[in-house]
């Protein structure tokens, strides 16, 4: 390794700080853990090279582990289903993150825990989150993507539990339709409980706040087909105070894990929104998850404040609607892409 060879560009900010970029752009991501720990062995207290560090852990690292953390509505629902469901089984948490599923898992009485984590830096953080909280001898943290699990070297022989929070906004865009039917298949064994054991995709009309549009022109450039590369669609939080319901919510698709089969790798399906009237301008969408019987939670638009997923918007001509006029919403899912447009 270069960092190796050259002990004294350790202490070179500048070095530092590129050598790490390039290794977490090359899938150095482990390396990058060891790189780290070493600069700030070398200089102790240096703040130049504790700048580096910190833009090291956490570059590319998404801001939602944070504000997930804080979804304290989240929380208790899986806690609540864990408590139910884990006593006893052997349990897989997939995307540990900070390990705080798993720590409840095994806090809840689970036979064993295995948590893994794609993310090298975050592995390692949380496993001294985990030795901090008394539970390292009760949880295996291992740093790879479950997809390159496997039942008998790391899993034991499989498990009986599968507890995930790889749930993006529009549910999809974290792959959680592929690591789930991997871990069906390859990892669980028979009767395996998921949790959560379903998901939802709900939609609604609602007045929102207008997405900008690019200018058509700037310094007297016409600049109009760049709009092809700007999403007409954003995303708000629950709570935001121009975002109001103008229809009651349907379910566009529903993914269920405890089953026999697993959900399809795509579909589409066409919604009828009965309009309660006012101004619509755009299709809400949120997400509901369920944890077996009793358990839910849902980021529904109006439904409070501390959710961390957002609310996606897909635009729509704007009118004034009267009670009772219909709607025809088309929703279309591949893979992690979603989309929703009238027809």
């Amino acid at each position: 390794m270069e960092e190796r060879s050259a002990p004294s560009n350790i202490s070179d900010p500048a070095w530092l700080l590129r050598r790490g970029i390039e290794l977490l752009g090359a899938s150095g991501r482990a390396m990058v853990v060891d790189l780290i720990a070493r600069a700030r062995a070398a200089s102790p207290g240096d703040p130049d090279i504790g700048a580096v560090c910190r833009i090291l852990e956490t570059h590319k690292v998404p801001r939602f582990h944070a504000t997930m953390l804080q979804d304290a509505a989240r929380n208790r629902a899986y806690r609540a289903a864990i408590e139910q469901f884990v006593p006893g089984r052997r349990v897989l948490d997939i995307g540990t993150g900070s390990g705080l599923l798993a720590m409840m898992a095994a806090r809840a009485g689970a036979a064993s825990v295995v948590a893994c984590e794609q993310d090298p830096r975050l592995a390692r953080t949380a496993r001294e989150i985990i030795a901090r909280n008394g539970l390292a001898d009760r949880i295996t943290v291992i740093d790879r993507p479950s997809f390159e699990l496997e039942r008998q070297r790391d899993l034991d022989g499989g498990v009986d539990c599968v507890v995930s929070e790889i749930f993006s906004e529009n549910l999809l865009g974290e792959g959680v339709l592929g690591a789930l039917a991997h871990a069906r298949s390859e990892l669980c064994n028979p009767g395996a409980v998921f949790l959560p054991e379903r998901a939802s995709i709900r939609i609604a009309l609602a007045q929102a706040p207008a997405t900008d549009e690019p200018p058509d022109e700037v310094e007297g450039f016409s600049l109009a087909p760049f709009a092809r590369h700007v999403s007409a669609s954003k995303s708000i939080r629950s709570d935001h105070p121009q975002l109001a319901l103008r229809s009651a919510p349907q379910t566009a698709f529903e993914f269920q894990w405890t089953a026999d089969s697993d959900p399809p790798a795509s579909a589409h399906a066409i919604s009828g929104l009965e309009c309660l009237g006012g101004t619509v301008n755009a299709v809400a969408q949120w997400i509901e998850l369920r944890f077996l019987p009793g358990h839910t939670y849902e980021n529904a638009p109006g439904s409070g404040h501390g959710h961390h997923w957002l609310n996606p918007l897909t635009p729509i001509p704007p009118r004034t609607s009267a009670a009772g006029d219909t709607a025809r919403i088309r929703s279309w899912y591949c893979d992690e892409h979603l989309t929703h447009r009238e027809i």
